[in-house]
């Protein structure tokens, strides 16, 4: 009973590094958005705007909520998240 206890740690310590390996991801697209020189006045704050909220998230180990802050914030600066 112990390794099967074990086992199941390990899997769940495993889907929250996953899940913060994709918030991660998305941020580095958005850190590369804000860099972007076409990017307008309104486009930077909503990725401004983005990253805080999905620094949040990722303190929290939401990798929805990080993922779908970054995608909604990504259009309004005339981008996507692939």
């Amino acid at each position: 009973m112990s390794l099967v206890l074990a086992l199941s740690t390990l899997a769940l310590g495993g889907a929250t590094s996953l899940a913060r390996a994709d918030c991660e991801s998305d941020m580095i697209k958005l850190e590369a958005a804000l860099k972007s020189p076409t990017l307008t006045p309104a486009g930077k704050v909503a990725l401004q705007d983005a990253s805080v909220k999905s620094v949040a998230a990722m303190k929290k180990d939401d990798d929805a909520t990080c993922h779908k802050v970054i995608a909604e914030a990504l259009p309004k600066a005339g981008m996507t998240l692939k």
